[in-house]
């Protein structure tokens, strides 16, 4: 398993969409994908967070 252990550098940016239905977190770093977190609500409650950091299940994600 990869996990991501330092934020980078040169600083992030954070971009927020849909996935599948959920709302996520795209953090970018110089341009490229470094994480994906997504929020699962039930109801008005968040019921989990889901983060991905490993970049070979980040390549599919554009900026």
């Amino acid at each position: 398993m990869v996990v991501a252990t330092t934020i980078p550098t040169n600083g992030v940016d954070v971009s927020y969409r849909w996935v599948a239905g959920d709302p996520c977190a795209l953090v970018f770093s110089g341009g490229t994908p470094f994480a994906a977190v997504v929020i699962e609500p039930e109801g008005d409650r968040v019921a989990a967070i889901y983060s991905v950091t490993n970049p070979d299940k980040l390549t599919g994600i554009r900026r």
